[in-house]
């Protein structure tokens, strides 16, 4: 009798617990399927055009689909602390190599942290995809946020859903400083030059003409200068002197063979395309014709200039000159020139 008593309430025991157990699996159940509805995208980031704490900003939204749905909406909650403005922008531009456009025709609504893309077209699994919010986003203080991206269908049912951290910062910008110095560059191609023949009574003769190269990053240009040691080719053999032609009166002196004479003629060779400045020759200097050029003087005289900036101005110096048939002959003649400049500031 006890036996069968004790069976019983054994029985009894093990009808309670398969019932309680039966109770908790009705209880578990639905928060089991309600788990395995939706799960985290494949992959998911919020980038913020400005980081800098209450700046207004453009947020780039991607996520790569991880689970099969019918997807008609994303949701971006923000955390507490963003501003989300009550009727936020989306656009699909600029976004990152590799991310397609969210598709569909989208539109926007903030509701409390909540912005709520509408007009979502049916998502692929595996491709990522990308939106802006455009305007409507304020940052929060500075600080670290947690974030959550959702895709929902239409019914509001979630279909795929992470977490996402983002940093405010207090400034997210860096200003440069830089400083560019005054620059001004005035080559000779040669120090020395000699007459292409010798000096004649029947003909004006040059020399093949030296060069001068100017750069410069002066605002107003550059100017030139040049003297002559003797204004005038003078022998220390002989002690002659071929004078310089003319007065520095503006206007260039033209040398006639037969005549003792001497003058320097400057030519534009290169006014440079890069920059601002245009070169003009001085009215004295320009010579114009193979008989002409200007009067030397002892002090420095205004040869050449430009009005603004350039990488390589080229002028060239020619000296020309003629004799009377009695000129004293020797090969010693000389005059040496001093060419200078500066950039105009």
């Amino acid at each position: 009798m006890i036996s069968m008593m004790k069976k019983s309430i054994n029985k009894n025991k093990k009808i309670s617990i398969l019932s309680l157990l039966a109770l908790l699996v009705g209880m578990v159940a639905p928060l089991l399927m309600v788990k395995s509805a939706y799960g985290n995208f494949t992959q998911a980031y919020m980038r913020a055009d400005r980081m800098k704490a209450s700046t207004a900003t453009n947020i780039l939204v991607v996520f790569t689909p991880a689970t099969v749905g019918t997807e008609a909406k994303v949701k971006v909650t923000f955390a507490s602390g963003y501003t989300v403005g009550a009727s936020p922008t989306v656009n699909t531009s600029n976004l990152p190599s590799g991310v397609t456009a969210l598709p569909g025709t989208l539109s926007a609504a903030g509701s409390g942290q909540v912005v709520t893309v509408s007009g979502v077209t049916d998502l692929t699994v595996g491709t990522s995809y990308g939106f802006n919010i455009a305007t409507g986003i304020t940052n929060p203080a500075a600080g670290s946020y947690v974030n959550t991206i959702t895709t929902t269908t239409s019914a509001d049912a979630t279909i795929d859903t992470s977490n996402v951290a983002t940093y405010v910062i207090s400034d997210d910008q860096i200003v440069l400083t830089a400083t560019v110095p005054p620059t001004f560059t005035f080559t000779l191609s040669g120090n020395s030059d000699t007459f292409t023949s010798n000096l004649s009574p029947s003909s004006v003769v040059s020399t093949n003409g030296k060069t001068v190269t100017v750069g410069t990053n002066a605002a107003k240009g550059w100017i030139a200068w040049v003297k002559s040691a003797n204004a005038g080719l003078s022998s220390a053999t002989t002690g002659a002197t071929i004078s310089t032609t003319g007065t520095v009166d503006g206007t260039p002196s033209t040398l006639s063979p037969g005549s003792n004479g001497y003058v320097l003629d400057v030519d534009l060779t290169t006014d440079s395309a890069v920059g601002t400045g245009t070169v003009t020759i001085d009215p004295e200097y320009n010579g114009l014709t193979t008989s002409a050029g200007g009067t030397l003087s002892t002090s420095l005289q205004k040869i050449a200039s430009s009005n603004g900036t350039t990488d390589g101005d080229v002028i060239t110096l020619i000296a020309r000159a003629t004799i009377s048939a009695v000129t004293a002959a020797a090969t010693d003649y000389t005059d040496t020139l001093t060419v200078v400049g500066a950039g105009n500031f």
